[in-house]
C-alpha cells in the first residue's frame, strides 16, 4: 500500500493475554496495534472488566467451546432470574393490593410491556448491524476512514436515544385513547411512566443488541439478570410503604436505566466503540421500524394470543377459555423461554457464519421436534393429572388437545429460528413478512366452524408453519454473501460456535 503502509492480514492467535491497560487507543474495537506496522491481530480481545466475548473456534478448539456453553449457560440462567422475578412481582401486588389494586396494575404491566415487546425490534437489528460489522472487521479489515469519509458511521446508542424521544412522544399521544378506557380515569397518569418505561427501554434494547452482536454475553446476562432482581426489590419496598399505584409503576419502571447504567459502567470503552456501525443513520431507521412490526407480529401469537381467543369464546364458556389459555401458557414456556431468551444470540451466530446458516437451521429445527416430541409424550401420558393436581379440577382440556398444544409449541420455536436466520442476512423485509404471514393466517384460522381448542391447536400450528415456509424462502432466495449490506464472506470471518455445539 502507498506510504509504507502494508495491509494487514488478521492471524488466528489463540493468546489468553490481557493488556493491564486497556486496548490501544489507535483502535477503536481494541483489536489492532497502529497503523502501518503489520502487527498481527489477535481473535480474544477482552480488557475490559467483565468483558469477555465469545471467543472464535478452530478446529477442535476445546476453550471456544467451553466459551460457548458458558456463554449460552449465562443468558439462559439470567432469563430464569428475570421470569422467576416476574411473577414473584405478580404475587406480591396481588396478595398486598387485593384483586382491584391488583387490576389497575396489571394493565400498567400489559400496557408497558407491550410496548417493551414491540421494541424488542430494536435488539434484533442493533445484534445484526454489531454482528456484521464485527465480521467484516475481521475480513475486509474496514477502513475509518473511508467508513467516515462515505458519512456511513452511525452510533447505536445515538440512534437508540432519538427513538427514546420519538416512542416517549407516540406513548403519550396515543396515551388520549387508551389510558382513561383501560386505567380508568383516577389512574390514567399512569401511562406517563408507561411512557417513561418505554424509553428507558429503547436505550436498554439498543445497549442488550451491542452487547450480543458484539459477544459480551456477560455483560448480557448481567442486564437482564440485575433488571429483574432490581425490579423485585423495589416493587417489595414500594409495598412496605404504601400500595399507590403510581409508586408501584415507579418500582417498576426505574431498572430498565438503573440496571442498564451499572453495566454499562463496567465497559464503557467497548460498549462505546463497538456500537459504532458502518451504516447511515435513515438504513437503521428504516430496518429497525421493519424489525419492530416483525416484533408486534410476534406478539400476536405470543404475548397477545391469549388476548385474541377472548374474543372468539362465548360468555359461557369462560371456564373453557380459562383451561385453554392456562394450557397455552403451559406448553409454551419449555420451548419458547430459552428461543426467546437466546434469539439475540442466534441473530449473532448466523450473522458471523452465514455459510452455515441452513446447515444450523436444520439441526436446531431437528433439535426443537426431538425435544417437542418427548414433551409430547409426556403430555399425552401424565399431562391433565398433573394440571389438575397443581391447578385444580376445573382444569377441563383432554390429553389430546393437550398435546396438539405441545407440538404446535414446537413449530413457534422453529419459526424463532428461521427468523433469527433471516435476520442475520440482512433481510428484514423477508422477516417482517414471515412473522406477519404467521400472524394473519393463525387469526384467520381462528375463524372456522370448529371446537374453540381444535381451532387453537390448529392455527397455532399452520400459521407459524406458512411463516417458517416464508422464511425458508428468503434464505434460498438470497444465498450468504449476496443478501443486501451482508458484505463479502472471507476465511478470516469469526465462525459459527453453534454449528459445532448443536
Amino acid at each position: 500500500m502507498a506510504g509504507g503502509q502494508r495491509r494487514r492480514r488478521p492471524v488466528r492467535l489463540r493468546l489468553a493475554l490481557r493488556h493491564p491497560l486497556g486496548p490501544a487507543p489507535s483502535s477503536p474495537r481494541g483489536r489492532t496495534g497502529r497503523r502501518g506496522r503489520g502487527i498481527a491481530e489477535a481473535v480474544i480481545t477482552s480488557y475490559e472488566p467483565l468483558n469477555e466475548p465469545l471467543p472464535a473456534r478452530a478446529e477442535g478448539d476445546a476453550p471456544a467451546q467451553a466459551g460457548a456453553r458458558s456463554s449460552v449457560a449465562l443468558i439462559l440462567g439470567a432469563t430464569i432470574v428475570s421470569g422467576l422475578s416476574g411473577y414473584l412481582v405478580t404475587w406480591r401486588v396481588f396478595t398486598a393490593s387485593g384483586a382491584a389494586g391488583y387490576a389497575v396494575f396489571s394493565v400498567f404491566w400489559s400496557a408497558l410491556f407491550l410496548v417493551v415487546g414491540v421494541l424488542f425490534g430494536v435488539q434484533q437489528e442493533a445484534t445484526r448491524a454489531v454482528a456484521q460489522a464485527e465480521r467484516e472487521a475481521g475480513t475486509a479489515e474496514r477502513e475509518a476512514g473511508t467508513a467516515t469519509q462515505n458519512g456511513r458511521r452511525s452510533s447505536i446508542w445515538l440512534f437508540a436515544a432519538g427513538l427514546a424521544v420519538v416512542v416517549l412522544s407516540v406513548v403519550l399521544l396515543t396515551a388520549l385513547l387508551w389510558a382513561a378506557p383501560s386505567l380508568g380515569q383516577d389512574q390514567a397518569g399512569l401511562s406517563v411512566f408507561v411512557a417513561i418505561g418505554a424509553a428507558f427501554n429503547c436505550l436498554v434494547a439498543a445497549g442488550s443488541g451491542v452487547m450480543a452482536g458484539s459477544g459480551m454475553w456477560r455483560q448480557l446476562a448481567s442486564v437482564v439478570a440485575l433488571d429483574g432482581v432490581l425490579r423485585v426489590v423495589f416493587v417489595l419496598l414500594a409495598l412496605a410503604m404504601t400500595t399507590e399505584p403510581w409508586v408501584l409503576a415507579l418500582a417498576v419502571i426505574l431498572p430498565f436505566p438503573l440496571a442498564l447504567a451499572a453495566v454499562f459502567l463496567s465497559a464503557p470503552r467497548a460498549l462505546i466503540a463497538r456500537a459504532v456501525v458502518p451504516e447511515r443513520m435513515r438504513g437503521l431507521a428504516v430496518n429497525t421500524l421493519r424489525t419492530m412490526i416483525a416484533a408486534s407480529a410476534t406478539a400476536v401469537l405470543i404475548n397477545g394470543f391469549p388476548l385474541i381467543l377472548s374474543f372468539f369464546s362465548s360468555p359461557a364458556g369462560h371456564r373453557q377459555l380459562g383451561s385453554l389459555v392456562l394450557a397455552v401458557t403451559l406448553t409454551r414456556a419449555p420451548i419458547l423461554v430459552p428461543l426467546m431468551a437466546l434469539s439475540s444470540f442466534l441473530v449473532s451466530q448466523f450473522a458471523r457464519a452465514p455459510q452455515g446458516a441452513f446447515r444450523l437451521v436444520t439441526r436446531l429445527s431437528a433439535l426443537i421436534a426431538g425435544v417437542v416430541a418427548v414433551l409430547c409424550l409426556c403430555a399425552w401420558a401424565f399431562g391433565v393429572p398433573v394440571v389438575k393436581a397443581v391447578f385444580g379440577a376445573q382444569f377441563d382440556l383432554d390429553a389430546g388437545t393437550l398435546t396438539a398444544l405441545v407440538a404446535s409449541s414446537g413449530m413457534i420455536g422453529i419459526l424463532c429460528v428461521t427468523g433469527s436466520a433471516v435476520l442475520a442476512r440482512n433481510l428484514h423485509g423477508g422477516y417482517a413478512i414471515g412473522w406477519v404471514a404467521a400472524s394473519v393466517v393463525t387469526i384467520a384460522l381462528l375463524f372456522l366452524p370448529l371446537p374453540l381448542e381444535g381451532r387453537a391447536a390448529l392455527a397455532l400450528a399452520a400459521g407459524p408453519a406458512v411463516g417458517i415456509l416464508v422464511h425458508l424462502w428468503w434464505l434460498r432466495r438470497a444465498p450468504a454473501g449476496e443478501a443486501a449490506g451482508a458484505g463479502p464472506v472471507g476465511p478470516a470471518a469469526a465462525p459459527s460456535i453453534g454449528e459445532e455445539q448443536r
